[in-house]
């Protein structure tokens, strides 16, 4: 791994984020705003973004604690709608085994949904890169100041803006974009009809667990599919 090469990566990751960075500032204004009217001090607002760095998760903690819930069972809730970044984990976690603990804890420590898309979109268009990390680092090195400093502007400002723009729509179609970018085989396009379909269908389980399933059932599919494919080649090669 050359110097360079990782620093050409860095600077790709840090490109490609500042174009959708943009989409985190309606969903951020939510978020402080939220934490403030759930009580919390300026400081303790400012805190939460950057120890969570997950807004669905945030949003959910700042609904439990304005409801007075216990503050674990608040935690607890947190973590089961994160769990979709243990889907997340074990898909790049190949390119991690020769990390050391720490710093396999401090990579995921960063990361979110539109880091994991952009990363899976540069293993589709590269396989073999070595640079992924880099690449990743230059997306968290803008992801993360970006969503600190847009739920600042919450925190202090956000009740300026009207609830009825319902601001919190814009990450999920950022989210669908990268997603619709990354479609360009049979395995990928099922995996992702299949989660969609799938998610629509369980909405409605409980603490967010459809969006666990359905990540799953995306995954499933996408692999079947796959091995479908492989085993139909073989046959016509035969």
């Amino acid at each position: 791994m050359t110097n360079s090469g990782a620093r050409a990566a860095f600077w790709e990751g840090v490109r490609e984020t500042i174009v959708i960075v943009p989409s985190y500032l309606p969903f951020a204004l939510v978020c402080g705003v939220a934490s403030v009217n759930a009580g919390l001090t300026s400081g303790a607002a400012l805190g939460l973004p950057a120890l969570v760095f997950a807004g669905s998760s945030q949003a959910v903690l700042t609904q439990f604690i304005q409801s007075s819930a216990s503050l674990w069972v608040a935690i607890l809730s947190g973590c089961v709608i994160n769990l979709r970044m243990a889907v997340y984990s074990a898909a790049i976690s190949p390119k991690l085994r020769h990390f050391s603990r720490p710093k396999r804890m401090l990579v995921a420590a960063f990361l979110v949904d539109n880091s994991f898309a952009l990363m899976q979109k540069r293993e589709l268009d590269s396989p073999d890169d070595p640079h992924v990390i880099a690449y990743y680092a230059g997306l968290t090195s803008v992801f993360w100041p970006s969503w600190l400093a847009f739920c600042a502007i919450g925190i202090f400002a956000g009740n300026i803006v009207p609830a009825s723009w319902q601001l919190e729509f814009a990450i999920p179609l950022s989210f669908i974009a990268i997603s619709a970018s990354s479609i360009k085989t049979l395995g990928t396009a099922v995996s992702a009809l299949a989660g969609g379909v799938a998610s629509i269908l369980l909405f409605a389980m409980p603490l967010k667990l459809g969006l666990i399933a359905a990540c799953l059932i995306g995954l499933s599919v996408a692999l079947a599919a796959e091995a479908g494919v492989r085993t139909w080649t073989a046959r016509k090669a035969g």
